[in-house]
């Protein structure tokens, strides 16, 4: 009997090291309301971290490895079994992944990444963030930032599968080239939406296309409005302006938060680009439901508000980065439905 208790005790301490770390959060949960849909927020998965040329030689014509290589593709995988295991118990519709899907934006990473959200039962949305633009080894990158093309060829499949599943799709400037006048070259701006059971879902591109000088890293933390024609800022809100139907039924997704504090010294927008977003969003604040993003690495709720007037804009829940976590770690987001 006493080994058995010391078993148990053993078991009930060594557990949680072994589970995953699971959030919840809920949009619209008020009285009169009825749970709809749920689906999952995974972020900053960085498939290919701390492995200085991932698959064989090079980073754009690369071919990735047999298996899950590397502890960031080994806790992926835990979160997609964790996810197709309860996809039915919590009414997951969809995996919402905010970008940084590799870590040096190498082809063979992206193909990894690729590989296992495709074992995923349901859809999975993918979205860039700042280490999947420029890629690069160890010892080499390239030219230009060009993982927003490879994010167009790698998940072609999904997009055209994720057009079928939902309502009113809209590409945006996705597949179009669009002149950068801070990269000086044209990119494919990752901006789309779509809607799904009376919500909006707006994603929307605040990486950079910057290279930066040093021998890694060149992906650079600060985000950019990308403020210029056909660009992400512009997308935004149009996308926002177009369907305020409803209150708070508007879903805003981008890698980067719209976090104003210490943080975002090192890894948030500029004050002015922060003051600019928030005033512009405020008139439609009633319409904004929740805001998710990634790229601090933590897990934080929070009210945006203008800067100065303090005026509320949306609600925002930062999630932490899935590689982080020894068996994976992401968010259910429960979405409730107005009542009869």
């Amino acid at each position: 009997m006493r080994k058995l208790i010391s078993i148990l005790l053993l078991a009930c301490a060594v557990g949680p090291l072994y589970a995953q770390r699971i959030m919840h959060t809920s949009v619209n949960k008020k009285h009169g309301y009825m749970p709809g849909f749920s689906f999952v927020h995974l972020t900053d998965i960085h498939v290919g971290e701390h492995i200085d040329d991932y698959g064989t030689p090079g980073y754009r014509g690369d071919t990735m490895p047999a298996g899950d290589v590397g502890y960031a593709a080994e806790r992926l995988r835990k979160s997609v079994d964790w996810i197709n295991r309860n996809a039915h118990k919590y009414h997951i519709r969809f995996v919402i992944v905010t970008g940084d899907l590799t870590d040096s934006g190498e082809k063979s990473e992206f193909d990894k990444a690729n590989e296992i959200l495709s074992s995923l039962t349901i859809p999975f949305v993918p979205q860039i963030g700042n280490h999947d633009v420029v890629s690069h080894t160890a010892t080499e990158k390239e030219p230009a930032a060009t993982g927003d093309s490879l994010c167009n060829v790698v998940f072609r499949a999904e997009f055209d599968s994720l057009k079928h599943m939902a309502n009113e799709w809209q590409d945006g400037y996705r597949q179009v080239r669009v002149y950068s006048p801070y990269s000086q070259h044209e990119q494919f701006f990752q901006n789309f939406s779509f809607w799904y059971e009376g919500y909006k879902f707006i994603f929307f591109d605040l990486s950079p296309r910057f290279i930066y000088g040093r021998p890694k890293g060149e992906h650079g933390p600060k985000p950019h409005l990308n403020d210029f024609p056909h660009a992400s800022f512009e997308w935004l809100m149009n996308a926002v302006k177009e369907d305020t139907v409803d209150d708070h039924n508007i879903i805003l997704c981008s890698h980067q938060p719209p976090h104003h504090d210490f943080m975002s010294i090192f890894n948030g927008l500029t004050t002015s680009d922060y003051k600019k977003l928030t005033t512009a969003l405020q008139p439609y604040h009633h319409h904004l439901a929740l805001w998710l993003a990634g790229h601090v690495h933590r897990n934080k709720a929070y009210r945006v508000r203008t800067l100065g007037t303090a005026k509320p804009v949306i609600r925002a829940r930062e999630t932490a980065s899935n590689k982080e976590h020894r068996n994976g770690l992401l968010r259910v987001v429960t979405v409730y439905n107005r009542g009869k």
